[in-house]
Order: C-alpha cells, then sequence, then structure tokens
C-alpha cells in the first residue's frame, strides 16, 4: 500500500520558527538599517540556527552531499575569481 505523504524534506514545517524568526530578523534589518546605508550585518545568530537545523535534516535523509557539493562549486568559483585578478 502506497502512502501519498510527500518526502519530509517538501514538509512545509521543516524548521520553520528558525526560517520565520530569521526572516523577521532580516526584514527589520534591511528596512531600518540597510536602505539607511549601514551594511553591518545582522542576524547571523538566526541564519546559523536556521541552517544546523536545515543541515541536520539533510544528514537524516541521506542529503548531506548536497551542501557538499555547493560547498566545493563556491570555493572552486571563488578560486578561479581569484587567479583571474
Amino acid at each position: 500500500m502506497s502512502s501519498n505523504k510527500p518526502h519530509p524534506i517538501l514538509d512545509p514545517s521543516l524548521c520553520k520558527e528558525l526560517k520565520e524568526r530569521h526572516d523577521a530578523c532580516f526584514n527589520k534589518w534591511y528596512a531600518n538599517v540597510f536602505l539607511k546605508g549601514n551594511t553591518e550585518l545582522e542576524c547571523q545568530d538566526e541564519w546559523e540556527e536556521y541552517q544546523v537545523c536545515v543541515k541536520d535534516k539533510l544528514k537524516i535523509w541521506n542529503l548531506v552531499h548536497v551542501v557538499n557539493k555547493e560547498n566545493e562549486d563556491k570555493k572552486e568559483n571563488n578560486s578561479n575569481n581569484s587567479s583571474k585578478k
């Protein structure tokens, strides 16, 4: 008997509270700080907590290679851009 339940990674409640907390912080920072010319970063704690949650879920579903591949691509692009200067 097959289930019509979507894969857990498609669950909209995945790390929802952490994402909402980061989004609220980011939107406040963007409107009240960044648009006024201050580029000092904020909301790093919220972002890191959200990323930990997402990465933990990826590990559980054996999808960590997706994050690792993305990080490798970024490193390669950065080294290519640095050598062109």
